[in-house]
């Protein structure tokens, strides 16, 4: 059957490097498995969530395909080390991530596990879901700014009044500060580079 090739071109220089090293070495398949395994791990380790489970599924790839790779999944950052140390690439641990994506990039690891799918409609449906291709216009919308600017005030005045048992006042007043926390990161993410460092330390002050 035909099928959809993974456009390698559009990957990072250094995994691009990488990649290329690999394909000469041991051919086309394993150097995408490679790329495969790099990318599940970014996706699923956001935010120091889900490292155990992100630490299963790495290692069932690679016990299935027999990579010759090893990760160490930290707070601040991910390091890649593959063909026995020959190659090594560092990547900084996002700081947002969502929950519908995270298990999305995870079933997807399955099937390609399973021999459902095969390794370029893996990375094909990793691109889709990263571009919200199969995600509901709305979600989309919510998911980034200006959408979030309804959810961080919604989100700060339910906690406060199921949580916290606070009154109608006190939910305004969270709102308020749920608006100004979205209004700050907004802010800092339009700026952009070491700016968004100060995302942590300005909207916990808030």
């Amino acid at each position: 059957r035909s099928e959809r090739r993974f456009d390698v071109n559009k990957l990072p220089a250094d995994m691009l490097r990488v990649y290329g090293a690999l394909e000469e070495k041991y051919g086309e398949e394993y150097a995408l498995l490679f790329v495969f395994t790099m990318r599940t791990a970014i996706e699923m380790h956001r935010a120091w969530h889900m490292t155990l489970l992100t630490s299963k599924i790495l290692q069932r790839i690679k016990d299935t395909y027999g990579l010759r790779m090893t990760w160490n999944l930290g707070v601040i950052r991910l390091i890649f080390r593959v063909d026995d140390g020959g190659f090594e690439l560092h990547r900084k641990v996002p700081y947002d991530y969502d929950s519908e994506f995270q298990d999305l990039h995870m079933k997807i690891a399955s099937a390609l596990c399973d021999g459902h799918i095969t390794i370029h409609e893996a990375l094909n449906f990793q691109t889709e879901v990263k571009d919200h291709v199969h995600t509901a216009r709305c979600g989309v919308f919510l998911r980034d700014f200006p959408g979030r600017l309804i959810v961080y005030p919604g989100l700060a005045a339910t906690c406060a009044v199921i949580f916290f048992s606070g009154s109608w006042r006190d939910a305004g007043i969270a709102a308020l500060c749920g608006l100004a926390t979205g209004l700050l990161e907004w802010f800092l993410c339009w700026i952009g580079g070491e700016a968004k460092v100060l995302i942590d330390i300005g909207c916990g002050t808030i």
